[in-house]
């Protein structure tokens, strides 16, 4: 167990409130100097000490704290905050516990939930039977604001509107007033708890989360939006963490919405907060954090460090590396895969036209990542593991989610700007309006069956937006309609083009080899010794080159990322020994011994060179066109697609630049 020296406190200074509480909040644009008075003047306010209703538009949905300010001191506690930040978390907790609202007895009498304002100027009302604060000046959403009720008398105190929703808050919970001074006392006198990367693989081992994902858990969350970055380098060298692993943590915690943080974090923490200064003390927070997580969350399938390794250089993918190889390692318990999800049509508060909802937004997702990451978990990842293994019982479910014949997807139509629902019905014979909306729908529909087009509204310069255009995967095929979808999608980057990839033949090998298990346990389908054994034997023959000479240059030529880290791990080979082999190839005048700027090794095929970016690799010009890449003034852009490897080997050996 590691120790790290306590630092000199820096005064404390409200503007740093929003980044203080990264992750456990909403609206940082709505706190700021002044939000933590609001908690003082609202709960006086709630129990009579206070004549003035309290002042608004400070704190969005602060509300969430009642019951759960222990993940606020979770975060105060952990070494890696910065002192003008910790020192805004623990005058926070200093003022919260002189609320009414750290104090259980008084939570127990408590309800939060959702109002209708009968009088925009009235937001909180009050008799001998309790009071209403409605906290906040904004909406809450269509059905109104959000508001915290304390009852003082036997009878239900008036509220400044009509209430349309409520629901209890944590009577029970750490974070008493005795506890909270406890902590600060503690955090001001010690300095932050002690780190234990022992206990932090605990928790990864418990949760099934990433050593990554786990440490930034035990943290209290790290977090990195607006601009702030929760970890600086001398903190992931305390957790053991390179930049990178640090990131695809951050990633991997990032799908927990901020009620679900605190919840997560609300009890974990000792009933003694001095416990978390003594030996062992860590260990035992994070079993209590990997059983509130289990609780929560359920226990992710267990993936190997090696294989979060490998997804984590995929950057591109737009889910986080741990929960990409947790679909593909246990699919069944995904529910975008053994649920169809609804995706009729509803109002878009934003074009005004239509969209298919949170579950369809989801689900596309779920098919895209799917598509992007099926080619490397195939091709870099070993036989035998976890993740890979998955990829036929992935792609089964998926493809069953697709066929049902209501499921509705964004098609990305091409530009369409400025068209109406009138304008197009020419070219859709026999549609009808679209029925099916989950709500009525403000804009014109067509509807033939197979194609749904929702007019949009118009945008700022009072010009109308592209309608939206939509396509049901399970009734798309070869007849007409399926024709007319083509001609108004594009034909690259579209859902219907993921749609045919997933049921496409290339595809459908993919899983067979996955299926067969033709490779040694270990062994990597990127190694054309066990993957394309007789090509390799024809270059060899061809060339005069030694086996491992003719497998790298079958590498060179099919592989669109074919770094020297990587080949090293799908060879198995040594450095010195990789040195040893491309040397033979330049020798050969087979490669080129350079230096290029994002490549990620030393030898390369002779001709031209298209650079990349973050998204995508930077190639030989030549390969971008075995690949399917489109280059653009010598720069790729567009994401390779390589297919079975058996396939490819031999076809970039037929193919070769001579």
């Amino acid at each position: 167990m590691s120790h790290t020296p306590i630092r000199p406190a820096q005064p404390f200074d409200e503007k740093w409130i929003a980044q203080a509480l990264n992750g456990f909040i909403e609206g940082s644009g709505h706190w700021g100097p002044g939000t933590l008075a609001v908690f003082t003047e609202v709960g006086g306010y709630l129990t009579g000490s206070g004549e003035e209703a309290p002042a608004r538009y400070r704190g969005w949905n602060w509300y969430r704290f009642i019951g759960r300010c222990g993940a606020v001191a979770l975060r105060a506690s952990s070494f890696h905050v910065q002192d003008h930040l910790r020192e805004v978390q623990l005058a926070m907790l200093d003022v919260w516990a002189e609320t009414p609202f750290a104090d259980p007895e008084v939570r127990a009498r408590m309800r939060t939930g959702v109002l209708e304002l009968a009088d925009k100027n009235t937001h909180a009302t009050r008799t001998h039977d309790g009071a209403v604060v409605a906290l906040h000046g904004l909406g809450a959403g269509r059905d109104g604001q959000r508001f915290v009720e304390l009852r003082t008398g036997t009878a239900q105190p008036p509220a400044p509107g009509r209430i349309t929703a409520t629901e209890p808050v944590p009577a029970a919970g750490w974070d008493t007033p005795d506890r909270l001074r406890r902590l600060v006392h503690l955090v001001r006198q010690k300095g932050p708890a002690p780190w234990d990367r022992a206990a932090a693989a605990v928790l990864a081992e418990r949760t099934g989360l990433s050593r990554a994902g786990a440490a930034l858990l035990l943290a209290g969350i790290p977090d990195v939006k607006y601009g702030y970055r929760g970890l600086d380098a001398e903190a992931r060298k305390v957790m053991g963490l390179k930049q990178s692993e640090a990131e695809a943590g951050e990633r991997e915690l990032a799908a927990l919405r901020v009620a679900e943080r605190l919840d997560l974090l609300a009890d974990v923490l000792p009933a003694d907060p001095e416990q978390l200064w003594l030996e062992g003390g860590q260990l035992a927070l994070a079993e209590r954090i990997a059983e509130a997580w289990r609780r929560q969350q359920g226990v992710r399938p267990a993936v190997p460090e090696s294989t979060l390794a490998v997804a984590a250089e995929h950057s591109d993918i737009r889910m986080a590396p741990a929960a990409v190889c947790a679909v593909f390692a246990d699919p069944a318990r995904e529910p975008r895969l053994t649920r169809d999800p609804d995706t009729r049509l509803r109002v878009n508060s934003i074009s005004g036209g239509g969209w298919e909802g949170g579950e369809g937004f989801r689900f596309r997702e779920l098919l895209a990542v799917v598509c992007d990451a099926v080619d490397w978990v195939y091709a870099e990842l070993p036989e035998g593991d976890p993740v890979r293994r998955g990829v036929p019982e992935t792609v089964r479910l998926l493809r069953e989610r697709l066929a049902h014949p209501e499921l509705l997807l964004s098609a990305r139509g091409r530009s369409l700007r400025g068209r109406t629902v009138a304008d197009l019905l020419p070219g859709f014979p026999g549609a009808l309006p679209y029925l099916d909306a989950a709500e009525p729908l403000a804009h014109p529909t067509l509807d033939d069956g197979l194609v749904v087009v929702s007019e949009a509204g118009f945008d700022r310069r009072g010009e109308r937006e592209a309608p939206g255009v939509y396509f049901r995967p399970g009734r798309y095929g070869a007849d007409e309609r399926s024709r007319r979808l083509e001609a108004v999608v594009d034909a690259e980057d579209s859902h219907l083009a993921l749609v045919r990839r997933l049921r496409g033949p290339e595809f459908e090998r993919i899983v067979q080899r996955i299926t067969e298990g033709s490779l040694p346990p270990g062994g990597y389908e990127s190694d054309p010794r066990l993957s394309a054994p007789k090509v390799v034997e024809e270059v060899a023959a061809t060339t005069g080159l030694e086996s491992d000479a003719a497998t790298l240059y079958l590498q060179l030529l099919a592989l669109p990322v074919p770094t020297d880290r990587r080949i090293r791990r799908f060879n198995r080979w040594t450095p010195a020994h990789h040195k040893a082999v491309a040397a033979a190839l330049v020798e050969a005048g087979l490669a080129v011994a350079d230096r290029r700027a994002r490549a990620g090794r030393g030898v390369f095929l002779p001709g031209d060179w298209a650079g990349g970016d973050k998204f995508y690799p930077p190639m030989e010009t030549w390969k971008a066109g075995l690949l399917g890449v489109r280059v653009i003034g010598a720069k790729v852009c567009s994401r390779p697609v390589v297919g079975p490897l058996p396939e490819l080997f031999a076809r970039a050996w037929r193919t070769r630049p001579h």
